[in-house]
């Protein structure tokens, strides 16, 4: 079975024609059913791009192969994503879910398909993930391998999976309190993914993907990964609303998928954990450098200026 392809789209043109030109070079593509939310605008510079992009989408895609969702209030990054995942899952038990910024293998929508129908009834699979970090495969116990974690960059799930999410970021910090695995939910990283739950109680974020993760770990539930990325984020260039420049996650996109995928256990193994946690340790000062080079060559630029 074809999983129906959900694209979330807001004002990037370039970066969706990229997306688009990338998943027309998987064979499956226009076998698949596509769904496209376009947010609407927040101002009229941006209600120009939104036109010109929902104008390109009807010559681009198939009529009777496609459907275009058109919001005609910008309800943001999250509502659109949380809301159209619902709208499809009232039609559909499985999908693949992508943004507007990723670029993706020829072979993507090869790999997402076999998982989603691999594992469509495996109860405590929440997810499969097309990502990966830049992290050498060999460090890796396989090919494929399952994490206790989510990955919002290129990803499928099904509606017995998503049925499980919990909007109420309070509920899932009390639940993450009380069990006290908040060192586990942060995967003893350098990455607080509890401060980012706790910034989205408080408003400082608009992210579903940490509350989506949130449900999936409180669950124990595990997402199938690849050891090496089918995706590309090629929206980390300052050009997003939700985030800021950095090279940390660029992946190379895998272009061989010559293994197709076996059923393998939907356990995490430790040294898989490790290493993911290695990297994160690693980004975040990665990171905390790039910052400070960007905020040094602004202020040079000023003086310039």
């Amino acid at each position: 079975m074809n999983s129906p392809i959900i694209i979330f789209t807001y004002n990037r043109l370039d970066h969706l024609n990229i997306l688009i030109d990338s998943l027309e070079k998987n064979n499956l593509f226009l076998k698949s059913k596509v769904y496209v939310f376009s947010d609407g605008p927040k101002n009229e510079n941006d209600k120009k791009k939104i036109e010109k992009i929902r104008f390109n989408l009807k010559k681009l895609l198939i009529p009777k192969n496609s459907e275009i969702i058109e919001r005609k209030n910008n309800i943001g990054l999250s509502k659109n994503i949380i809301s159209g995942i619902n709208q499809t899952f009232n039609i559909h038990n499985q999908a693949i879910i992508l943004e507007d910024d990723l670029e993706v293998s020829p072979v993507f929508l090869d790999y997402m398909n076999d998982a989603l129908n691999l594992y469509a009834d495996t109860e405590n699979v929440a997810s499969i993930s097309g990502y990966m970090y830049p992290i050498d495969p060999k460090k890796f116990s396989s090919e494929f391998f399952f994490l206790k974690l989510i990955e919002s960059w290129g990803w499928g799930t099904w509606k017995r999976s998503w049925n499980n999410f919990e909007s109420d970021s309070i509920k899932l910090k009390k639940a993450i309190n009380e069990k006290k695995l908040i060192n586990e939910f942060n995967l003893s990283s350098g990455i607080s993914y509890y401060k980012m739950l706790n910034d989205n109680i408080k408003g400082k974020n608009d992210s579903w993907a940490i509350k989506w993760y949130a449900t999936t770990f409180l669950k124990n539930m595990f997402t199938l990964f690849p050891n090496k990325s089918f995706v590309k984020n090629i929206g980390i260039d300052n050009s997003g609303e939700n985030c800021n420049y950095t090279t940390v996650y660029n992946s190379k996109i895998n272009i061989n998928y010559n293994n197709r995928l076996k059923k393998i256990e939907s356990l995490e193994i430790v040294e898989n954990r490790n290493v993911i946690k290695s990297f994160l340790n690693r980004a975040k000062y990665k990171r905390y450098v790039e910052t400070v080079i960007s905020k040094i060559k602004n202020y040079i630029n000023k003086l310039i200026e």
